[in-house]
């Protein structure tokens, strides 16, 4: 037995209950309506029907001058619609009968009242009352007489009415019916989709992130599948990054740690001397630990949103001027020309000047590990405004590091920012570079509301740029 908690039979019960009460409601005030309208119909009917037939009475006295003979003109009178009639004299003795029972009678003694007179040139010469035929006897009233048997013909007008009330209620079963079928087909539709996302669900907590849900529907089940779907692409998209990003860590942590431990097994097995070289090896190797332990605590904290930046007013030509002479003497030594272009208009805006000063360090030693001898690295401020620019949404401050290098591949350019990411992979772990030095730069700036992007031709250089909100979000 299915459990009372699935959707399926939630639905088909409600579609169940709906059908069966709007049904029983349909089937009721159909029949009260009908039978009320056409009871009003016969009433109607039959009372124009008695005026009639009191009219013709008239006529028949009026030839005969009595009563006598008025049993031969009842006899002609139809007696499906009327019902009974029965003539009276001015005198109150019945003259006719359409039963021929109580002929003969006092009106009295029947009970009858509130008959219609019958007038023959200005008189009233007797009246006519009418019984209408009833299936089932009733309180007495003054259209029913006292006295008269159980033994009464049926009345059609209630054949008519229970008749149709039975073809409502065949009508209804039948419509009921297909009703139900129409609808189970439909719950069924909606149900499959619905299933499937159960399905998918299920093989997405399994592990299977490579599921997806299959389904046609164009309506909202339709938009949830792919809702769904995408989710599960993230989510199989974020499971292989995590897996490259522990595969790439656990690279870049071997390699320094490969040197360390080759130097230290060397000085203890007496292969190298305990020298100045050797254990300068050592210290850079740990250094670019200590580098990549703090780049990747770095990248934690502004992905979690952890990071706190503590924003102030900073003049960001200062900031890179202070780099610039920080960086100057390694510069000179491999025969780089570093340049600066200040701008005339205010350099001051909000932001975290130690996080600023990293990104602008990081972007420095970029430029200097792909320019050549004999290159040049130029940095340049300026406002830019939000037409202009298709990568500047917001007025801003765009900063830009142009060296001279060789330039990056197009097939390259757009994964520079991911983390772990080397055009040379050999030449930059030789030059001490971690690999998440530019995918700093662009969270960095992200979390200041900024945005970051690349340019470059081959032959004749790169340009990056960062930009910075005039205004804080």
């Amino acid at each position: 037995m299915p459990k009372i908690r699935s959707l399926s039979w939630k639905l088909s019960g409600a579609l169940v209950l709906v059908v069966v009460v709007s049904l029983v409601l349909m089937v009721l005030l159909i029949h009260w309506s009908v039978t009320r309208q056409f009871g009003n119909y016969i009433e109607h009917t039959s009372e124009k029907f008695t005026e009639d037939a009191a009219d013709r009475l008239g006529w028949f006295y009026s030839e005969e001058d009595n009563w006598s003979g008025v049993q031969s003109e009842l006899a002609q009178f139809p007696t499906f619609r009327p019902g009974r009639l029965i003539v009276v004299d001015k005198c109150g003795i019945i003259a006719g009968d359409t039963k021929s029972e109580w002929i003969g009678k006092d009106i009295a003694e029947t009970g009858l009242q509130g008959g219609i007179p019958i007038v023959v040139s200005g008189e009233e010469v007797g009246e006519l009352y009418r019984l209408p035929f009833e299936g089932v006897l009733g309180p007495r009233s003054s259209r029913r007489p006292a006295g008269i048997g159980h033994d009464v013909p049926p009345n059609p007008e209630q054949d008519f009415i229970g008749a149709i009330f039975n073809s409502l209620w065949i009508t209804g079963l039948l419509a009921t019916a297909l009703a139900l079928l129409v609808g189970f087909i439909l719950t069924r539709q909606i149900i499959k989709p619905i299933y499937a996302l159960k399905n998918g669900a299920n093989q997405i907590a399994s592990g299977d992130l490579g599921h997806r849900v299959v389904t046609k529907s164009r309506d909202e089940l339709g938009d949830l599948a792919q809702s769904f779907n995408d989710m599960a692409l993230n989510l199989d998209m974020a499971e292989q990054s995590r897996r490259r990003l522990n595969t790439d860590i656990a690279h870049e942590l071997r390699t320094p740690l490969t040197v360390i431990e080759g130097t230290v097994d060397g000085i203890i097995d007496g292969v190298f001397k305990a020298d100045p070289e050797h254990l300068q090896t050592i210290k850079e190797q740990t250094t670019l630990l200590a580098r990549l332990t703090s780049d990747l605590r770095d990248l934690s904290l502004v992905e979690s949103g952890q990071l706190k930046l503590e924003l102030a007013s900073t003049d960001v030509v200062e900031l890179i001027q202070r780099k610039i002479f920080q960086t100057e003497a390694s510069a000179r030594e491999k025969g780089i020309q570093l340049e600066i272009e200040i701008p005339q208009e205010v350099t001051e805006i909000n932001v975290d000047p130690l996080r600023i000063e990293q990104v602008i360090s990081n972007l420095i030693t970029n430029a200097m590990q792909h320019t050549p001898s004999g290159g040049s690295i130029t940095i340049s401020v300026k406002t830019v405004p939000v037409d202009g620019n298709e990568h500047v949404q917001v007025p801003s401050l765009v900063i830009s590091f142009a060296d001279t290098g060789k330039g990056i591949p197009s097939e390259h350019l757009a994964h520079i920012f991911d983390r772990f990411y080397r055009v040379e992979s050999s030449r930059s772990r030789m030059q001490g570079g971690t690999g998440l030095g530019l995918a700093i730069v662009e969270q960095m700036v992200q979390a200041h509301g900024g945005q970051v992007w690349a340019e470059s031709e081959l032959g004749r250089g790169s340009t990056f740029y960062i930009a910075l909100p005039l205004h804080n979000p």
